[in-house]
């Protein structure tokens, strides 16, 4: 399946002996099962885990990006970004002056708009954010954070805001994804969905870098025999999984996230910008 790229830096400017990185090359990766009860066989190369800091947050809304790296309160910057030109440039819109210490969730509506829990202040309060001028300000709704999804900053094995379940498979949850009544999650390198009786299920795919979902669809980067980078797969409501390609160039060891925006996938692993069209 062919895939068309367009790859990107970070907006950030590299030091003078970094070598520009290639643009990413693609290949087929073995074929993706079908949903069994338990994952298939785990290739040589694994996902390694980083701290949680480091994880990503992506999404998109009328063409307009938004991206963040969580940080933790008191201890590593979070980070928020905009763009609203494909992700050519970014402009970093973090509201450091409400004194965001933790990002937990982010959302994308309207061009203009997003939202995004987070901790402020001294005692890393929990709060929903909103913001209706492109991240310009930034204000708080405690009715949106009384809607909101999102994994608990103070114990990760909790999920925040899900009716009828408050606790993941996961000690360390991770890529909380929510469309409709359609829920993932991932850890240690496995993915998870929430089924209709509130039980968790395993999708059969380990190594999980990243994961975005969209109606009844999930999309799964993971590591696989095959392909040197990650390959992307995509499991329907019939939990019956696509083969979507390799991004052979990527980097499986960097922080990723991904989101669906129409027919794109779009990455944001390491200080690469991949945009694919499976």
């Amino acid at each position: 399946m062919g895939l068309t790229v367009l790859a990107l830096q970070h907006v950030q400017a590299a030091p003078a002996d970094r070598e520009v990185a290639p643009v990413p090359t693609f290949s087929q990766p073995a074929p993706v099962p079908s949903a069994q009860p338990t994952p298939r066989a785990t290739p040589d190369v694994q996902v390694p885990s980083y701290d949680r800091s480091q994880e990503r947050f992506l999404a998109v809304a009328d063409g307009v990006l938004w991206r963040g790296i969580a940080g933790a309160c008191g201890s590593a910057d979070p980070l928020l970004e905009r763009s609203a030109d494909g992700g050519a440039s970014w402009a970093n819109v973090t509201p450091v002056y409400l004194g965001i210490g933790q990002l937990s969730a982010l959302h994308a509506f309207a061009g203009s708009q997003a939202e995004v829990v987070a901790s402020i202040g001294e005692t890393c309060e929990v709060q929903a954010l909103r913001t209706f001028t492109q991240g310009q300000f930034w204000e708080s709704y405690d009715d949106v954070l009384m809607n909101s999804q999102y994994v608990d900053p103070a114990n990760p094995h909790n999920i925040l805001g899900l009716a009828d379940t408050s606790t993941s498979p996961c000690a360390d949850t991770r890529a909380l994804n929510v469309s409709g009544s359609t829920v993932a999650i991932s850890c240690d390198g496995l993915a998870y969905t929430l089924a209709a009786d509130f039980s968790w299920t395993l999708l059969p795919l380990e190594n999980v870098a990243a994961l975005a979902v969209t109606d009844d669809e999930v999309t799964v980067a993971h590591v696989a025999e095959g392909c040197a980078g990650l390959a992307l797969a995509r499991f329907a409501g019939t939990g019956v999984a696509t083969d979507l390609g390799c991004l052979a160039d990527v980097d499986a060891a960097a922080p990723t996230a991904i989101t669906v925006s129409d027919d794109d996938v779009l990455m944001w692993s390491g200080d690469s910008w991949i945009v694919t069209s499976p």
